[in-house]
């Protein structure tokens, strides 16, 4: 009998692997999937602070250039919105001083430069604290500490 489609079989369907390359195979699935979901949402939230930061900038520039109230307006509302965004996050950050009150509150624009860099710098200790928490989470999930130190003693 010829068989026309022959079946394609992915690796877990051969028979010739070994029980701990299998084990340690799917904890290695696991842990790559366990990260890219982790590193999804923060890359997302990296993403998003990214782009309010570049629109900051903008606006710096815009009410740098003249005495338009709008573009200051404009740019506190974007600061408000990095530091709300960043409160939801657990991130508190202390933006610039501000001038007027109510509605007409802006800020500082000579102060606007160094939160911006501040928001930068946190939310990169941010990120590379996760990526610690997540790194040490997987390693006690799939318990790489105690074999390591079981192969250690029976050597």
């Amino acid at each position: 009998m010829i068989q026309n489609k022959p079946l394609e079989f992915g690796q877990a369907f051969w028979g010739s692997e070994h029980p701990d390359t299998a084990r340690l195979r799917v904890q290695q699935d696991y842990v790559d999937k366990m990260i890219a979901l982790k590193r999804e949402n923060m890359d997302r939230v990296s993403h998003y602070i990214d782009d309010l930061l570049a629109k900051a900038k903008e606006e710096l520039g815009h009410a740098r250039s003249g005495a338009n109230e709008l573009r200051k307006l404009a740019l506190a509302q974007h600061i408000e919105e990095i530091c709300s965004y960043l409160k939801g996050q657990a991130i508190e950050i202390q933006p610039p001083a501000t001038v007027g009150e109510g509605v007409r509150k802006t800020f500082v624009l000579d102060e606007v430069p160094a939160f911006l860099g501040r928001v930068r710098c946190v939310l990169d200790r941010w990120h590379d604290s996760h990526m610690i928490e997540l790194y040490d989470e997987m390693v006690n999930l799939v318990k790489l500490k105690k074999q390591v130190a079981v192969e250690g003693a029976k050597a």
